[in-house]
């Protein structure tokens, strides 16, 4: 069971973990020992903890992201993050451990990775797994205890139970083209008419795009390879009423490479054309 106390706290149950974490973003947040403060003005601010100002790098911006503890526990865990305020990714996920009259900053997730996809709070430690591979596929985990920092490699799946037709679909209406790579539900999908090669490919391809769209019994989505967009792009479809999959590759002075016998569908031969380079 979870629960939010007044503070803003979150607790769980012994063993609980937080799946596809939700993070804030607040200036003041409230522990159960004591208040966390983003201090000073940009371009140079810092964080202050139950009165004690954190050994952290000065920046551009801080943001406390949130507080998690086991109900009954004797301390809490506070991340907060910065940002340099440019346009390259900024530093990872900063940890401190709250404690009555005692606060430990216990180290800093790597700058440029992805989201965290979950977050457990353990007896004896806190545990980040955090992307490292743009289909959610690969994962780091970082574990914070008394003997520090420590990190270990891990992965999901690449394919999952295929996703069906219907619902499956046109759930992704609205959603950038690259966002179903990341559900391994598609990724099985498309298994049934391209390697796992290619569709890493075919999201290489899917950078700068515009969202998703259905047209008739087809949901659809295009795009463009980041930096190179007159060079290289792709295109899938997803037929709503039985779920077959259709993918396009689009190569400057080639031909498309069409993928799936239901690529040929009006529809998507339409889509083809429209997105061909």
């Amino acid at each position: 069971m979870i629960r939010i106390l007044c503070a803003g706290l979150v607790t769980l149950a012994a063993g609980a973990a937080s799946a596809d974490v939700s993070f804030g973003s607040h200036d003041q947040y409230q522990t159960r020992f004591g208040a966390a403060s983003v201090v000073g003005a940009r371009p140079s601010q810092s964080l202050v903890v139950l009165g004690a100002p954190m050994p952290v790098e000065l920046d551009y911006m801080w943001e406390i992201l949130g507080a998690w503890a086991l109900e009954g526990s004797d301390h809490d865990w506070l991340l907060a993050t910065h940002h340099h305020g440019g346009n390259m990714c900024g530093p990872g996920i900063t940890v401190i451990r709250v404690a009555e009259g005692t606060v430990q900053l216990m180290g800093e997730t790597e700058a440029c990775e992805g989201a965290v996809t979950d977050l457990r709070v353990l007896p004896d430690a806190l545990e980040l797994d955090i992307f490292a591979d743009g289909l959610r596929q690969e994962f780091t985990t970082y574990r914070f205890s008394a003997e520090g920092m420590t990190t270990a490699p891990g992965a999901a799946p690449f394919a999952g139970q295929p996703a069906g037709p219907g619902a499956d679909a046109t759930r992704w209406v609205g959603e950038h083209p690259f966002s179903i790579f990341r559900d391994a539900g598609e990724r099985a999908r498309f298994l049934s008419i391209l390697t796992e090669d290619q569709i890493r490919d075919l999201s290489d391809r899917i950078g700068p795009a515009n969202s998703v769209v259905q047209r008739g019994d087809w949901v659809l989505g295009a795009g463009c390879m980041a930096h190179a967009c007159n060079l290289s792009a792709g295109a899938w479809g997803i037929r709503i009423s039985d779920g077959a999959p259709a993918a396009a590759f689009f190569d400057q002075g080639r031909a498309p490479e069409v993928y799936g016998p239901a690529a040929y569908d009006p529809v998507f031969a339409a889509w083809i054309m429209e997105n061909r380079l």
